[in-house]
């Protein structure tokens, strides 16, 4: 016997097809999309983020400087210690008995700058380290990673966006300043737009810039998200300072 359509208003299903897909779902089965194409390779699973910081412990209360202590100059800090609540950091790299940090606290309140140097005696593990590139790696606090497991870093070296390694450039080039704009937020001072952290600015401070005005080449003022190059005379270092922390760029 051949079972015809069965109707309801405008709708029409066959009800030899609908037997089927009943069958097939009563014995566990699916019915394939439409669009779906036989044998095509399925999406590549995304890669673990890197884990660019090594956490540790502040094993004694410690200045962070915004910038490297090399030389003598008037800079700005914050307190990280046990007795504060900054009582952990993250090493991003190292230069010449100082780590470029990360302070977490800071960060999660919205406290710039949260990056900055401290004194590596301060820390539990002084280093920076290389993290394998899987989900939640094991990085310890209070005693220092293996090195089989996380392997340390010399100076001025970091690790990159595919977790490569690359030396860190902490003196960019000078060029010439002509011209000069006053920082009204803290913020940091960066080796690229939007790359390593190298120091920082305070409230006040002056930061020199190519410029007579602070406008970009095509004359237009800069965007808040946009990176302006100049000299700080506190940090003793050129670099590229985001431009809502100076409205002379902006406006």
């Amino acid at each position: 016997m051949i079972i015809g359509p069965v109707r309801f208003g405008r709708f029409a299903v066959k009800a030899g097809t609908g037997l089927m897909l009943a069958l097939a779902l009563a014995m566990g089965g699916a019915a394939a999309p439409a669009s779906a194409s036989p044998g095509a390779p399925a999406a590549p699973a995304a890669e673990p983020k890197v884990h660019y910081t090594n956490s540790t412990l502040v094993k004694r209360d410690c200045k962070v400087f915004f910038n490297h202590p090399g030389k003598h100059r008037k800079d700005a800090s914050w307190p990280a210690g046990p007795s504060t609540s900054s009582k952990e950091v993250g090493v991003r790299y190292t230069a010449a008995g100082y780590a470029m940090v990360r302070d977490p606290q800071r960060q999660k309140a919205g406290a710039a700058p949260w990056w900055g140097w401290i004194n590596t005696k301060c820390l539990v593990d002084p280093v920076a380290r290389k993290f394998p590139r899987v989900r939640a790696p094991r990085d310890l606090t209070d005693r220092p990673d293996p090195n089989g497991y996380a392997p340390a870093l010399p100076d001025r070296h970091a690790t990159r966006g595919n977790n490569s390694v690359t030396v860190v450039d902490i003196t960019p080039p000078a060029r010439p300043l002509h011209g000069h704009v006053t920082v009204t937020t803290p913020g940091t001072l960066r080796n690229g737009a939007n790359k390593y952290a190298i120091g920082g600015v305070d409230r006040g401070w002056t930061f020199r810039i190519t410029r007579k005005h602070c406008r970009r080449q095509d004359g237009r003022p800069y965007g808040p998200k946009q990176w302006v190059y100049g000299y700080s005379s506190n940090a003793g270092r050129f670099g590229w300072v985001q431009a809502n922390h100076m409205p002379a760029c902006t406006h």
